[in-house]
């Protein structure tokens, strides 16, 4: 009885995150469209959207004019509530730190002071890490402040994403490379100073997480995700989910070694990709602001060109490697260094050299653009309300 117990409540489960994984996808949605587009009866459909309209995660949003059930009954239509939980966001890059106030849908909410609760700070490298973080809840709470009371009253969690190994069971950085050279237990300072539950995440998984929920993973479940830059991040998301290997460990394009005994990296190794396409090792040839990349790159005299284009050319040829191992349908550009249309267009330009398949329908720009410093670590916590 307890084995069938367990399998029941398992099927209760999937059936659950089979109907929101629809309805984030296509909402608003009727329960009819529920039914036809997942195969569950129409009963199951009542069952489980009832008890997600109880719990706020769901709210029925009107009527759909022009269809109807039968006997005149219009379809009534189900969505995401996404301002029923908001959550408090934090992603530390090696350059610049962003803090906002998010909804289950990955957008900032606006304060009473109209303005949107977004904040980024210049990421102090030099400052002990945990009087780094005090600065951050200060800046968070900031935020809060201008939430509104009934808004206060919806903030459910702090989500962080850091770049580097992470251990999210201890909500520990374990090693964020090029911030900090030593493991910091982010989640105890933050619960301290903000009196709120604290997750973390890898930033680039982070990010994966927001483009199975709000972007490409949307409509394809097997992705490689590359962020380009101050560093290089990389994850793949297989069968709508993020791949971890051992030990939690997930794909990591930027130290793939591309050069016998190459220059030393971050992680500890030398000859890594990124010791080569970093912002840092792009600038030994040409100067330029991660947001002005394409633009100096246009501007660039012939050295300077031939410099980035080998650098574009090496990118180029570790992303077919890997992509020729893992084979995913689609792999999406993210990140500041890939802002320019110029930029990506010779990138995917390279990769066809080496292989056709490789071209603008298999190679896209993320949809989330703009959204990097915050959409991740919102994207983390949503999926703990929507699975």
């Amino acid at each position: 009885m307890r084995r069938q117990g367990m399998n029941n409540e398992r099927v209760k489960q999937q059936n659950r995150a089979l109907i929101l994984r629809y309805i984030n996808e296509n909402g608003p949605v009727s329960r009819k469209d529920i039914a036809i587009a997942t195969g569950l009866t129409p009963a199951s459909i009542t069952q489980i959207t009832t008890q997600l309209i109880i719990e706020g995660i769901l709210v029925e949003t009107g009527t759909e004019e022009g269809k109807q059930t039968g006997a005149g009954r219009k379809k009534v239509l189900l969505d995401i509530d996404a301002s029923s939980s908001l959550v408090c966001t934090v992603n530390i890059e090696s350059r610049d730190t962003t803090a906002g106030i998010c909804d289950l849908k990955g957008k900032p909410v606006k304060g009473v002071s109209g303005s949107g609760l977004l904040k980024r700070i210049d990421t102090d490298r030099q400052m002990a890490p945990e009087d780094f973080l005090r600065q951050i809840a200060q800046v968070c709470s900031q935020l809060i402040a201008d939430l509104g009371e009934e808004n206060r009253k919806k903030l459910a969690a702090v989500s962080v994403g850091i770049a580097g190994a992470v251990d999210p069971e201890r909500g520990v950085s374990l090693h964020a490379y090029g911030i900090w050279n030593r493991s910091v237990d982010i989640k105890s300072v933050l619960e301290d100073e903000l009196d709120l539950p604290v997750m973390i995440e890898n930033n680039v998984e982070a990010f994966a997480q927001a483009e199975i929920l709000y972007g490409t993973g949307r409509r394809s479940d097997d992705l490689m995700i590359i962020k380009w830059g101050p560093g290089v991040g990389s994850t793949i998301v297989t069968g709508g989910k993020v791949y971890k290997g051992r030990r939690g460990k997930t794909a990591e394009l930027g130290h793939m070694i591309v050069t016998k005994n190459g220059k030393p990296c971050s992680c500890g190794r030398r000859g890594c990709l990124e010791t080569e396409v970093s912002y840092r090792a792009l600038q030994a040839g040409l100067e330029f602001r991660p947001e002005e990349f394409g633009q100096r790159y246009e501007q660039a005299d012939p050295k300077a060109a031939a410099f980035i284009d080998a650098a574009i050319d090496l990118f180029a040829r570790s992303i077919v490697n890997a992509a020729t191992i893992v084979a995913p349908g689609r792999i999406v550009l993210a990140g500041d260094l890939f802002e320019s249309p110029v930029i990506r267009g010779k990138l995917i330009s390279a990769c066809s050299s080496y292989d056709r398949a490789f071209g603008e329908k298999r190679i896209l720009h993320t949809t989330l653009a703009g959204r990097e410093g915050y959409v991740g670590p919102a994207a983390v916590f949503a999926m703990t309300r929507l699975n």
